[in-house]
């Protein structure tokens, strides 16, 4: 049952792929997995050249809509998930042919798009930010774990699915002595993952964490990029550290939260509860121990580090489904929304980059109940061009 479960998920995942090139969409990295496929089997390119062909798709999906019409495709994806019932089926209907189906349903979806998007220029403004709003959709759980030899697995929600997709890479490579791993999301990804040593971390949008599978016998190292909550396995002979963007954060036990995206000018690490210490990575800085309620504000430049209080509970309420701004101006809370959203966006009054606005909203909402939200809240107005959202004065 788990083989056939993974031959249709693979076939939803390269029906997908082509769906997107179709589209003109694919990112260079979905290039690279559908090109992969491609040169695993002869079979699989001839099957790619006929998907592209969307007349024998627009046909397959008549035939099947005769045979079995106004079915919708999520009834479609869960007969296929229902084999149980029909274990011998699967051998002879086979991956190429649950790809047709789910790819001739999605041309048809996409010419249905192409005749929605001819009444797009008849829509007011405001209709048209209505439409592409409502293609925007949260993040997900989804991460990349690369391993030392470089090759790439794709992570989901199912932990017991990524639990056999890591063993079975690790075990195409042979041993190294100490493996280091690199676990990465994307715009619109979260993750969490257990480490060795029990350290609990979360991962929020575009951040990378590199670990080792195994820990030295004398201290636990890890490497940041982005953001993430730490909840670490408290261990008074080993302290585990955390290097972020010329930063070090040195813990024994305890809870913090680190934000170090590339493009912020400071590191900001906040401790919620236990104690930890913070230094800059090189030169001679000195050591600073943070205490709960407290964040330690690293310039990156400067190499200098200063310490206030703040509210924890908002500061870590990305890791509870929702975005509380505490005094952040509109810049910030736009990357912070497009990071998560998947977005481009653009101020049409450069003055309003530095707009401050507090309030709070949901991080799994429907993104046009968020920008309502901000357009209440702060006399604003956005419009939207397909991915991109321009920001206004009212």
């Amino acid at each position: 049952m788990n083989s056939e479960r993974t031959d249709i998920q693979l076939a939803e995942r390269i029906s997908r792929l082509i769906y997107r090139k179709l589209l003109g969409i694919l990112t260079p990295e979905e290039e690279r997995e559908l090109a992969a496929w491609r040169d695993e089997n002869p079979r699989h390119e001839r099957l790619y050249r006929k998907l592209l062909d969307t007349t024998f798709l627009e046909m397959e999906y008549r035939k099947r809509q005769t045979a079995d019409a106004g079915r919708p495709l999520a009834d479609m994806q869960r007969r296929l998930r229902q084999m149980s019932v029909r274990r011998r089926l699967w051998p002879r209907l086979g991956g190429a042919a649950a790809i047709v189906l789910l790819l001739a349903t999605s041309v048809v979806l996409l010419k249905e798009r192409t005749r929605q998007e001819e009444i797009l220029p008849t829509m007011t403004e405001q209709e048209a930010t209505a439409y592409y709003a409502a293609q925007i959709r949260p993040g997900e759980t989804e991460a990349t774990l690369t391993l030392e030899n470089g090759e790439a697995v794709r992570l989901g929600a199912d932990t017991v699915e990524n639990r056999a997709a890591i063993q079975e890479s690790k075990m195409k490579q042979p041993s190294v002595k100490k493996e280091l791993n690199q676990l990465s999301t994307a715009r619109g990804g979260e993750f969490r993952v257990t480490l060795e040593d029990g350290t609990e971390v979360w991962l929020n949008a575009e951040t990378q964490l590199i670990y080792p599978d195994t820990f030295a016998a004398d201290e636990r190292w890890v490497e940041l990029r982005g953001e993430a909550y730490f909840k670490v396995a408290k261990n008074e002979a080993k302290p585990f550290c955390v290097e972020s963007r010329g930063q070090l954060v040195r813990v024994y036990g305890t809870e913090f939260n680190i934000r170090a995206y590339e493009e912020d000018a400071d590191v900001y690490t906040t401790l919620v509860e236990g104690s930890i210490s913070q230094r800059p990575l090189h030169g001679s800085g000195a050591e600073l121990v943070l205490t709960p309620g407290k964040q330690a504000v690293f310039d990156k430049e400067r190499e200098e580090t200063s310490v206030r209080p703040v509210d924890t509970q908002s500061v870590t309420a990305w890791r509870k489904g929702m975005f509380v701004f505490e005094e952040q101006n509109l810049e910030q809370i736009m990357q912070d929304l497009s990071r998560w959203y998947d977005f481009s966006y653009e101020f049409k009054d450069e003055a309003l980059r530095k707009t401050v606005f507090m309030g709070t909203v949901p991080r799994y909402g429907d993104f046009r109940e968020v920008l309502e939200i901000l357009e209440k809240s702060g006399g604003l107005k956005f419009s939207m061009r397909e991915r991109m959202v321009i920001v206004s004065a009212r």
